[in-house]
């Protein structure tokens, strides 16, 4: 990374970071908090005893002065880090507050505009900084208000209910149609109104769910894998192990022992 890779304007600075496999950042903080979206490539991420996974095309939000560390154990990654400065936060009140929570968004509208920030800064041209400022300011009012959609958007408020459904019953036997079914919609309607509001299937929403959950137990305890795989929702156990080495990018077992090495070295 070169100082030409920073952009600077009024309150924030915007930086790409590239990560190669095996690397990590020491314990650290920021001044301000910070966005962080990852591009390619999975990694994690470790503060107040817990560890949590970015996967390609999530967005986190760390609060300022949060100590926390990385580790690029999932092969190499790519990213864009937005830090806002103290002065910026206090004047984008109220629309600034939520930099003072722990996020964790994947896919929806507020990842796909970091996407155009990023895309902003392979133009780099004259008017980018003023493009990037404009977006940035667009991408707080977009978190802020991620939990206000009935209000803030013309989302139907089936789809609320079909996420709530989806986020319980994951590890349940739930299919496209049988969601469809409940909320009272067209599988059609379900598939294209889903995608285009959370940024991703309800079948891959419920794959994802499904890994997290697994990964989380992996983390935990030294259960057998055939119960971390029942309990996550996997037919079995072959299959738990595919899905989870194509999200992950190894197998559950190595994915257990890398976890348990890299909360001893974080200690």
């Amino acid at each position: 990374m070169t100082a030409m890779d920073v952009l600077r304007i009024p309150g924030f600075t915007i930086t790409p970071g590239q990560h190669a496999a095996g690397s990590q950042i020491p314990r650290h903080h920021h001044a301000g908090a910070t966005l962080c979206l990852a591009r390619h490539g999975a990694f994690h991420e470790f503060s107040r005893g817990h560890a949590i996974t970015c996967y390609p095309s999530s967005l986190k939000v760390t609060p300022a002065g949060e100590d926390h560390w990385n580790r690029f154990d999932l092969g190499d990654s790519q990213g864009l880090m937005i830090e806002v400065d103290a002065w910026r936060a206090e004047a984008l009140r109220p629309y600034s507050a939520v930099l003072e929570e722990r996020l964790q968004l994947r896919g929806g509208p507020a990842v796909e505009v970091a996407h155009r920030v990023h895309g902003e800064l392979l133009v780099r041209d004259a008017a980018a900084p003023l493009a990037v400022e404009g977006l940035l300011l667009e991408l707080l009012a977009t978190l802020a208000r991620r939990d206000d959609a009935p209000r803030g958007s013309r989302r139907p408020p089936w789809l609320a209910r079909a996420r709530d459904i989806v986020h319980d019953g994951y590890a349940g036997q739930l299919s496209l149609a049988g969601v469809a079914r409940l909320v009272d919609v067209h599988p059609v309607s379900l598939a294209r109104g889903f995608r285009a509001a959370y940024g991703e299937t309800v079948g891959g929403c419920i794959r994802r769910l499904r890994v997290e959950h697994a990964a989380a137990v992996l983390r935990s305890d030294g259960s057998p894998l055939s119960e971390v795989a029942l309990s996550a929702g996997f037919a079995d156990q072959a299959h738990f192990s595919n899905v989870f080495r194509r999200h992950m990018g190894m197998s559950p077992s190595r994915y257990r022992a890398v976890m348990r090495d890299a909360t001893a070295g974080g200690a």
